[in-house]
């Protein structure tokens, strides 16, 4: 389950613009997007998407509403959870909606940019803290250091000892790449460690994680070079955890090495 960006902007179907490729970006990135250039249909989909994150151009050029009127509207709505909401505005023109948009709610401003990679800076900058899905099975919540398998159709959290999941880190970080044990050993140990040792780990991990670790289909042995971790981790939001498991296999299958 990746995060959901709602971008509304009026340029957003003009090639010539910038802006146009944001949402591709954005989906090459892991997330999840909608797109509209309708002031007025940004609110409706606020409800209808229930995005994370909103990034909203403040003019909407020759309509009845602005993007702070849009932003005043989502904060007047708004339940039990804040929407993280990243306004665009034109160069040097737009001082004054800025503070507007600040006083409605908005959370960031970002001036229209010629690098589209400041916009996705924003918005990682103002999602909550980076958890990472494997393909509907595995969930690992980096800053707390948890880690949690689906298992029976609910989330069960997984303990980890500080080495394994350094060592799962490492693994994740690299995902589709083969790391070398002796790459392992410097990033985990920093300090000369026997190839049987860290097999030790690795066999104890696999009992840990893997569905099957008879059969390991997520930490796998190359042999004679080291290991490779299969399966795309994509970012998500903590919250699913409220939710079950099992139901979106296949979900991770566009998003984004986190190399």
């Amino acid at each position: 389950m990746a995060f959901r960006i709602l971008v509304a902007d009026d340029l957003i179907d003009d090639e010539s613009e910038e802006i146009s490729n944001l949402p591709g970006m954005l989906r090459a990135a892991g997330y999840e997007v909608r797109i509209t250039a309708d002031g007025n249909r940004a609110y409706d989909l606020v409800w209808e998407y229930r995005p994370d994150l909103v990034v909203l151009d403040i003019r909407f050029e020759d309509q009845t509403v602005d993007g702070v009127d849009v932003c005043e509207a989502i904060r007047q709505n708004e339940s039990d959870v804040e929407i993280p909401i990243i306004l665009i505005t034109a160069v040097w023109k737009e001082t004054e909606d800025v503070l507007r948009g600040f006083n409605a709610g908005a959370d960031d401003y970002v001036t229209r940019p010629r690098d589209n990679r400041e916009i996705i800076a924003r918005i990682r900058a103002n999602l909550p803290p980076e958890v990472i899905i494997v393909d509907d099975y595995l969930l690992i919540d980096r800053a707390a250091r948890r880690v949690w398998v689906c298992r029976d159709g609910r989330w069960q959290e997984v303990h980890l000892q500080p080495l394994q999941f350094e060592l799962l880190d490492v693994l994740i970080t690299n995902a589709g790449r083969i790391v070398s044990t002796t790459t392992l050993k410097d990033r985990v140990w920093g300090k000369p460690v026997s190839d049987e040792a860290l097999a030790v780990y690795i066999h104890r991990l696999r009992k840990k994680l893997e569905p099957d670790p008879a059969h390991p289909v997520y930490i796998e042995t190359v042999r004679e070079l080291g290991y490779r971790f299969n399966g795309r981790p994509i970012r998500a939001s903590i919250n699913l955890l409220e939710d079950g498991c099992g139901s979106t296999e296949g979900d991770s299958a566009n998003g984004e090495h986190l190399s």
